[in-house]
Order: C-alpha cells, then structure tokens, then sequence
C-alpha cells in the first residue's frame, strides 16, 4: 500500500521569551554547547543533541586527528564545527 500522507520539509526557528533550544542531529561535544551559548544573544540557550535524526559522534575540529573512537565514526569533517557554530549564531541573530 502506498504512503497517501503529503509532507514536506522545513526549519523551524522559535523563542519563547529568552529561551531558546538549539538541536543537533549528533553527539555533540560539550565545547560546541558551550560555544554557542557563549555567541548567543539569550540568556536561556539550551542545546540538545540527539535530535530529528543521529548521525554519530561529532568531534570539536581540534579533537580531529586524535585518533580517538569519535574521529573514525564521524560522518562529517573538521570544518563542520565552525560551520555549524557561524549557522547557529546567525539564525539566533535573526529571532
């Protein structure tokens, strides 16, 4: 039987008051967490990984090259932390 649901994809960017909840698809390191909350304008910014999907460790691009477990199961390159981190920044920006 087909699937007759339609559906899309699509961003979704929220605060309610001075919260803000930021998501990663990912494992993702303590200092990536720390760094955002560091850049964003809102007191409130709660990061949560682990979410809308899972795509595996995500090592800090200064951890890359340690030859650590998470280096050999990351699905993305070094660059993705800052990458990310600018992405996160701007949107917060924009709120």
């Amino acid at each position: 039987m087909a699937d007759s649901r339609v559906g899309f994809d699509s961003d979704l960017r929220m605060k309610v008051g001075d919260f803000v909840l930021v998501t990663f698809p990912a494992e993702v390191s303590v200092q990536v967490g720390l760094n955002i909350k560091e850049k964003s304008p809102y007191s409130n910014t709660f990061v949560a990984g682990y979410t809308n999907g899972y795509i595996h460790y995500t090592p800090t691009a200064d951890q890359f090259g340690s030859g650590a477990y998470q280096d050999h199961s990351c699905l993305l390159g070094p660059e993705w932390q800052r990458i990310y981190e600018d992405k996160v920044s701007e949107i917060l920006r924009k709120l």
